[in-house]
């Protein structure tokens, strides 16, 4: 694994701009974990050992992912926002007529204050988008639409930096009767 970072002192440092640096000379070993290693463990290993990503191993050996020291802290406290998250949405967008665009990561207590209404506590679900996916009985793609306690929620988003499609907000309105 070569870390940028390691590169660009290489390189900056260098009398002729690193043209004679080898790959190997800024390589890191490649940090191998199971798939199934608690968050918590990894987190403790990856600070102990001062490493930033690790790569993930199924029971199969093959690679199943990279994963960050970003990507645990987020796992484990929330959303953390950086220099790279610029397009964070309102929680709640006022639309008028009754009428909201909420972030699907909005907690569905928050939703059923706006509407005055009440939900059932054994709903599986705590978000708005887990909502739109449990109406569903499936992972909501841009325009699903359900109905839920007289309101209408729409599922909107588009593709993320990788081209998968994402889910990102919900317009939500009453019911048409």
């Amino acid at each position: 694994v070569v870390y940028l970072k390691d590169l660009v002192q290489r390189t900056y440092y260098s009398t002729n701009g690193g043209r004679d640096t080898a790959v190997s000379d800024v390589m890191r070993k490649a940090e191998f974990v199971p798939d199934s290693k608690p968050l918590d463990a990894l987190l403790r290993d990856m600070q102990r050992d001062r490493v930033h990503m690790v790569l993930l191993v199924d029971e199969y050996g093959a690679i199943a992912g990279l994963v960050t020291i970003e990507d645990v802290l987020e796992e484990i406290v929330g959303e953390i926002a950086d220099e790279y998250d610029t397009d964070e949405v309102a929680p709640i967008e006022d639309l008028g007529d009754l009428s909201y665009r909420v972030s699907a990561r909005l907690p569905i207590e928050d939703l059923s204050e706006l509407y005055n209404v009440e939900f059932d506590e054994q709903l599986d679900v705590d978000t708005v988008g887990g909502l739109v996916a449990l109406e569903l009985g499936r992972v909501p793609l841009p325009g699903a639409e359900v109905t839920w306690d007289g309101l209408r929620l729409r599922a909107e988003g588009g593709p993320d930096p990788r081209g998968r499609l994402r889910i990102g907000t919900v317009l939500v309105s009453p019911a048409e009767p």
